[in-house]
């Protein structure tokens, strides 16, 4: 009998002996939860030597090193028992359509239709045109040359060495083995940025940020009953009434692999995109609009992230107080965006209950599973890293990675109906921009149009004081990427 995808994660444990087991050894890891391994290194592919040969170093080189879900699972346990325990080179693989295609398989059977599209396929329908939903990505003549071309797969390693040794020579084992089968388009290395913060409680508590120096990663579904206890066992929220709950089931990130018999074969579509941030840039932005709106610039950063530097959100105070606080509702808190504006980022990627005409539980159904890592140095004094580089528009930026299980009714839908429409939320009867929509603008930190104001409260929590409109125009540029899928472990070991 299929396992069922639909229980809460307090039903869904990962240990030995769990009606999930079997599910989580076919299943890759780095889906359900981050592996935590600091470094990273992304190997796109397109495929040149016959299928058959593909197919072979698939099922002979890549299928015997995957992480399974349970694998990772078990490690993390050992994790937690020894700090010293070292789980050793995470190995993922994931095909897209094209890849598919060229083995042989007909990518019609997936369910995702963006999936079976790619990336590149950026076609818009009457009604994103007229309602400002259509994808305002750059064209992919403008991305870096290696993804201009079909990429059929993607290897991920990841690690976390003192020297990186082990990696180093992971990738070059990648590289001679696909000689002869695959051109190598481009290798993305990603390293963990985190930054040390004295909360009142903990001196030494360290978290991840993102090259513009905010806390990063700290609104995520939970899938499972383990993760969900360190949650709130870690103080990060309440499940108290009326809190959010980041509980999430299976199926909001797993799908079907139709190319395998096995009843609990499941994969996950991911989407990948790289992210160049342009650090001054942003900073420039935040001065003139602190400067328009006559706020600070700590509260107009604050404004355009949702959060302060420190992750403390912006809904809950108007000043820095270091405090991880992820369980608030913004319906309940600030319905209107007078403390954190409907434009900022973490509101229009997950609006928590404040989408018109929409309830809870079927917003709730377009959250992704976000699995990035930055790429090049950070700023000196953003964190705790060793290297930094001073040039403010250095190559730095964002490899984004997220997990759903269906790119269009999650990703896009996200990016193009809430993140780039100038009318989400505000406008609640959705006016078309040509009957004068635009009430809300885009998202300042990761929106793909240059050409919209957003509206920014002048005073924090004080709806007297009025909005300013101002147009941020986000130093965030995508660079390339490709829609992907996990196959389950039995497709890639049967191929």
């Amino acid at each position: 009998m299929a396992v069922d995808l639909t229980r809460p994660p307090e039903d869904v444990t990962t240990a030995p002996g769990s009606p999930y087991r079997n599910l989580f050894e076919r299943l890759q890891g780095n889906i359900l939860k981050p592996h935590g391994r600091n470094v990273e290194k992304h190997v796109f592919l397109k495929f040149t030597g016959t299928p058959a040969a593909v197919r072979t170093w698939i099922r002979t080189k890549i299928a015997p090193a995957i992480l399974s879900t349970a694998a990772q699972f078990d490690q993390s346990r050992q994790r937690q028992a020894d700090e010293n325990f070292d789980g050793g080179l995470v190995t993922l693989f994931f095909l897209s359509a094209a890849g598919y295609r060229y083995l042989g398989l007909n990518p019609s059977q997936f369910g995702s239709g963006a999936f079976k599209k790619g990336m590149k396929d950026q076609s818009d329908g009457v009604g994103d045109f007229l309602f400002g939903t259509g994808n305002k990505d750059p064209k992919p003549s403008r991305w870096e040359v290696g993804y201009r071309d079909s990429v059929h797969a993607m290897v991920q390693l990841g690690d976390d060495p003192e020297d990186e040794t082990r990696l180093l020579n992971a990738l070059e084992l990648v590289k001679a083995e696909v000689a002869g089968i695959a051109t190598v388009l481009a290798i993305e290395t990603g390293r963990a940025l985190r930054r040390t913060v004295d909360d009142g409680v903990n001196p030494k508590r360290v978290e991840p940020i993102e090259h513009f120096g905010y806390f990063d990663g700290i609104s995520q579904p939970i899938f499972t009953k383990e993760d969900l206890e360190k949650y709130y066992s870690d103080g990060k929220g309440t499940d108290a009434p009326g809190n959010w709950d980041p509980g999430a089931s299976l199926e909001l990130v797993l799908a079907d692999d139709p190319f395998s018999s096995d009843d609990e074969a499941f994969g996950s579509y991911l989407v990948y995109r790289k992210l160049y941030q342009n650090f001054g840039q942003f900073e420039d932005r935040v001065t003139a609009c602190a400067q328009a709106s006559g706020q600070s610039p700590t509260i107009a950063g604050a404004q355009a992230v949702g959060r302060f530097k420190d992750g403390t959100p912006l809904v809950d105070s108007d000043t820095a107080t270091a405090q991880y606080k992820n369980d608030f509702i913004f319906k309940s808190l600030d319905p209107d965006g007078w403390r954190c504006p409907a434009h900022a980022h973490i509101r229009k990627v997950n609006p928590r209950e404040t989408t018109p005409r929409t309830s809870p539980t079927a917003e709730r159904k377009r959250r992704i599973a976000r699995r990035g890592i930055p790429y090049g140095k950070p700023m000196p004094e953003i964190c705790d890293a060793e290297q930094t580089d001073p040039n403010s528009a250095a190559d730095r930026g964002l490899l984004f990675l997220c997990f759903q299980a269906n790119v269009e009714n999650q990703f896009e839908f996200i990016q193009r109906t809430w993140v780039d429409n100038p009318n989400f939320p505000d406008n609640v009867l959705n006016v078309p921009d040509i009957l004068g929509g635009k009430d809300t603008g885009d998202d300042p930190l990761i929106g793909q149009d240059q050409n919209e104001k957003q509206r920014w409260p002048k005073r924090w929590g004080d709806p007297a004081a009025g909005r300013e409109k101002f147009n941020f125009e986000a130093a965030v540029t995508l660079k390339g990427g490709e829609y992907f899928f996990a196959p389950s472990i039995p497709f890639l070991k049967g191929l």
